[in-house]
């Protein structure tokens, strides 16, 4: 399987970047998470902190992530080798790192299914029959064999996708999909500005603030997992993703835009559905169910429900869909890099094992559950926190960004970044994944 090393692909072009970067940072993470939480912590409270959390956490140590791929050109094998200057243990982390994140695809098919499964129910008009908490339930315990064919279905569009190569597939279809989703929300809310009553009295619950949330530390930890989590640093997609920057291209401007663009998508994502879904008076606190059931139900009551539910079921499958991309491609693009393989047989043996767990846990609620606590909650985290730690404290901030991130930047990083990250940045990040792994925050 080993052989000289292939050409590696960049993108083609700032857009397609720019598209690329966006749809591995948006997923259900913006459209699906983060309007529930914002329900959860009482509106715009839990916007401000994800704000702050967004720019003094993120942005930083994203800059830097992008920076580090950038310069080395590598995945995380190749990454994990150059911070620890040992080929052996630099090689066995970074393929923890690797297949830990792409364990998140495990799950995550089965989730974009339900968008289909949903889009189908909307096309039907099946909420004007069976309430839609009924509709969820009936998905995953009377559907679990149609929802598996989806979810392989979905799969070999992204290994497909990931086949086509860097420009021709990822950049290609993100192209297309991110502007999507944006338009789609957008058709949304202006829809709801016209037929949902008392829409007012929704936004002032999205843009008011209960400043007094501001006072709990949950809260802020839940922002900066939010955040994390929407952008993505930490586990290796954007270094990945920033390793097909061209070395004199900038990255700095690049990774700062795609963090405006990806808190945008989760801030339209939230217009589209909470104001609608608090002006009718459901239940803001319904949790993960937020999309399946409260959304469905807020439909029903307006003109036209049904095909707005096909278009926010669309928009949450490209957002998802893009991140699907990123978790396989971090796998691929790490083992291509560090162990000189070739591009198209990772990516079929990749698929062909994530097939096999996408299977398993359509078609059991327990293995679902598993990946999606595990995954999500464990090695997400910890890979984020480990990474920061690897790129900033062992490699050195200052040296990612003399060697890599600045040269070919538009936009030079002085001396004063360097303390933001190691004393400010850094440390937040510690504090989330320990609190992750073993809870102190009241």
């Amino acid at each position: 399987m080993l052989q000289q090393v292939e050409k590696r692909e960049n993108w083609a072009s700032r857009f397609g970047l720019l598209m690329s970067l966006a749809g591995m940072a948006i997923g259900l993470g913006n459209v699906w998470r983060f309007p529930y939480l914002v329900g959860y912590w009482g509106g715009g409270a839990f916007v401000l902190a994800y704000l702050v959390c967004l720019m003094v956490i993120v942005v930083p140590l994203g800059i830097i992530e992008a920076g580090f791929g950038k310069g080395i050109q590598g995945g995380t094998l190749d990454a994990w080798t150059v911070i620890l200057k040992n080929s052996k243990a630099g090689k066995l982390i970074g393929s923890v790192f690797c297949v830990g994140y792409t364990t998140m695809n495990f799950y995550f098919m089965t989730v974009l299914a339900g968008t289909i499964w949903f889009s189908y129910a909307f096309a039907t008009d099946m909420k004007s029959r069976v309430d839609p908490a009924t509709m969820y339930q009936y998905m995953n315990t009377e559907q679990t064999t149609v929802l598996t064919v989806i979810a392989a279905l979905i799969l070999a569009f992204v290994v497909f996708v990931l086949y086509k190569g860097i420009q021709s597939g990822i950049e290609a279809v993100s192209k297309v999909m991110i502007p999507g989703l944006f338009v789609i929300f957008a058709i949304i809310i202006v829809f709801a500005l016209f037929f949902v009553p008392n829409i007012a009295e929704g936004y002032n619950f999205y843009l008011n603030p209960d400043f007094s949330v501001l006072a709990q530390p949950r809260m802020w930890k839940e922002a900066a997992g939010q955040a994390l989590f929407s952008v993505g640093v930490g586990p290796g997609c954007i270094l990945v993703y920033g390793s097909h920057i061209k070395k004199d291209a900038d990255s700095n401007i690049s990774f700062v835009t795609v963090a405006l663009i990806d808190t945008c998508a989760a801030l339209i994502a939230g217009f589209a559905m909470i104001p609608t879904a608090a002006a009718l008076g459901l239940d803001m606190q319904s949790g993960a169910g937020l999309i399946f059931i409260v959304l469905p139900a807020a439909l029903a009551q307006i003109p036209l429900g049904n095909i707005l539910g096909i278009l926010a079921m669309f928009a949450v499958f490209f957002a998802g869909i893009t991140s699907a991309f990123a978790q396989m491609e971090v796998c691929v693009t790490s083992f291509v890099d560090g162990f000189r393989m070739n591009r198209k047989r990772v990516i079929l043996a990749v698929g062909a094992v994530t097939m096999a767990f996408v299977i398993w846990s359509s078609l059991s609620t327990a293995s679902f559950d598993f990946w999606n606590n595990f995954s999500g909650n464990y090695v997400f985290i910890v890979t984020a926190g480990l990474g920061a730690i690897g790129n900033n404290y062992i490699f050195g901030t200052r040296r990612v960004l003399d060697e890599y991130a600045n040269p070919g930047s538009e936009v030079k990083l002085g001396s004063w970044f360097v303390p933001l990250v190691k004393y400010i940045s850094v440390p937040l990040m510690i504090i989330v994944m320990v609190d992750s792994l073993f809870p102190f925050l009241p």
